[in-house]
């Protein structure tokens, strides 16, 4: 069955006609239209450094503050580690002055 579409196209044209437009001008003002967008799209404002500045998830600060705590904790994780287990010592010895001053002394004397 073939549907005869000359009826509802006589419709479209009759209406058109009625605003005083034609398809084609239709098409060049939504063309036009589109184009102007994309033009304004297209223009960048100056650069700015700080225009697409995101807040950090982990600042800076601490990081830095992250990084000294492993550090100091690695220094003394290794110390324990070597005066107790490679030195046959008790571990917890490293916190005693005492034990620091007699391994000074093996570096001052004259």
């Amino acid at each position: 069955m073939m549907v005869n579409h000359t009826n509802a196209e006589d419709k479209t044209k009759n209406r058109l006609a009625q605003i005083g437009e034609t398809r084609e001008s239709i098409r060049r003002a939504a063309r036009e239209a589109k184009k102007a967008q994309k033009g304004q799209q297209e223009e960048k404002p100056p650069y700015n450094p700080f225009f697409n500045y995101h807040k950090r998830r982990f600042p800076i600060w601490k990081r830095l503050i992250l990084l000294i705590g492993l550090c100091v904790f690695a220094l003394v994780a290794g110390a324990m580690f070597g005066y107790g287990a490679l030195g046959h010592g008790n571990p917890f010895a490293v916190f005693n002055p005492v034990t620091w001053r007699h391994i000074l002394d093996f570096f001052k004397t004259n």
